[in-house]
């Protein structure tokens, strides 16, 4: 819930824009740095992690992929 309320808080300047490439396609979200931390929105939701060594840009690419690949049905 609190994320949701910093989420509507942010103006769309703030936002990035994030692209991966996965099976042959380009897959975009956009990527938010506030207080340490990138959060990573696209169609499939929302993800956080607190930043660390990799730049905020990779980090962004990382969640987003982690974003495709839970969208996946499970075998």
């Amino acid at each position: 819930m609190a994320s949701d309320l910093r989420e509507a808080q942010m103006t769309p300047e703030e936002w990035k824009e994030v692209t991966i490439q996965r099976a042959g396609k380009s897959l975009r979200g956009k990527y938010y740095v506030s207080d340490g931390q990138v959060t990573v929105a696209a169609w499939t939701g929302t993800k956080t992690a607190r930043l660390g060594t990799l730049p905020a840009e990779r980090l962004a690419q990382m969640l987003l992929r982690e974003l495709t690949l839970e969208e996946q049905p499970k075998k």
